[in-house]
């Protein structure tokens, strides 16, 4: 009894000097020793492979470089090595076109959305080096900017396969040894975007709201200027309340008077920078113009120009109104006085424009 009393203490005390000799649990390494793309995984967890350019929308989530001096956009793919493995290796780096071959033969690429990069439009390494004890390095996919902005690819998605191959030493990781780098055209071109519209514009709507009413339907809109032609509701105008909510509505017909000439804006002033302008909603709640009406920006004046004075203007920016809506795109050097807004010249009957609300987008990354 007391022998074994005297042996508990010991083994206790035995175990604990063991167990502390021993290393955390958390800090061990386990499985095989596998070399991957950590792209293959960014985005789509590993279900697709897929590598969406740009992957944000701010400077903590881009994942590509922009080498102004080459004209080059860099995007960044790399190597990675999991496991308990620590020693160099290196790697070859492959296009895989036949990859994306695929993709198009099954149409899980819609190939008039989709294209395949030119392999005149990119350069990549032919190998990579990790070297030890580092686990991981990255390398470019370099894209010419020049050919990026080419009109054909406008509104596509640029993809290719980018592969490793020939590991001088471990394997390969065969699930996710390949990236499928898909290129928002339009995104890296003119975006991404932020939307400003809140910082600069007042009552932007959703709902809009009238500083005035003629009855319960027809009113003018607080904070926007107009010109007489659009006050054609008993002098009221730009503004209506109706079975679509409070928009801002330019209509004439239906008993109310032609708008010729009419316009209705707000004048902002908004730092140097790449903007876009788009007075839809994202789709106007209805569009039924019959004659040419316009979305104008008009850059260093407190209105804007007539609407015999807005096609071939080259002192604004503007677009034709329709269904759907272009937005209308404008750079500013320094800090500028901008007017924004919409003109009209209402000569056929019954016709017209609704919209909930406008949005001003600014895009602080951009070709």
């Amino acid at each position: 009894m007391h022998l074994n009393k005297l042996l508990i203490p010991c083994f206790v005390l035995l175990t604990g000097v063991y167990l502390s000799c021993k290393k955390d649990d958390s800090k061990l390494d386990y499985g095989y020793s596998k070399i991957y793309m950590p792209q293959a995984i960014f985005k789509s967890g590993g279900v697709n492979n897929n590598y969406p350019v740009p992957s944000g929308t701010d400077s903590s989530t881009y994942n590509y470089e922009v080498d102004t001096k080459a004209n080059r956009l860099n995007v960044i793919l790399g190597a990675s090595l999991s496991g308990p493995g620590t020693g160099a290796f290196s790697v070859d780096v492959k296009a895989d076109n036949d990859t994306i071959q695929k993709l198009f033969t099954t149409k899980v690429l819609d190939t008039a959305l989709y294209k395949l990069m030119p392999a005149a439009m990119y350069t990549l390494p032919t190998n990579l080096t990790v070297d030890a004890n580092v686990k991981s390095a990255t390398f470019f996919l370099s894209i010419d900017i020049g050919q990026l902005k080419l009109d054909q690819y406008a509104g596509k998605y640029l993809v290719l396969a980018v592969k490793l191959a020939n590991p001088s030493k471990y394997e390969l990781n065969a699930s996710l040894s390949s990236t499928i780098v898909i290129i928002d055209v339009n995104a890296l071109v003119i975006g991404p975007s932020v939307n400003v519209t809140s910082k600069y514009i007042a009552n932007a709507g959703s709902p809009f709201v009238a500083s005035g009413m003629n009855g319960s339907r027809w009113g003018t809109l607080k904070s926007w200027s107009v010109n007489a032609a659009v006050l054609s509701h008993g002098g009221y105008g730009g503004y209506s309340y109706d079975g679509d909510g409070a928009t801002m509505d330019l209509e004439s017909g239906w008993g109310s008077p032609a708008i010729l000439n009419g316009k209705i804006w707000q004048t902002v002033t908004l730092p140097a920078g790449t903007y876009a302008f788009d007075p839809s909603g994202g789709t106007w709640k209805w569009q039924g113009t019959k004659d040419p009406a316009y979305v104008v920006v008009a850059p260093a004046v407190d209105t804007l120009p007539d609407y015999s004075n807005i096609a071939g203007n080259t002192a604004i920016q503007y677009q034709q109104i329709a269904q759907p809506q272009k937005l209308v795109y404008f750079q500013l050097s320094g800090a500028t006085k901008v007017s924004l807004g919409l003109v009209v010249n209402y000569v056929q009957d019954q016709q017209g424009i609704k919209t909930l609300f406008v949005s001003l987008y600014n895009y602080p990354k951009h070709l």
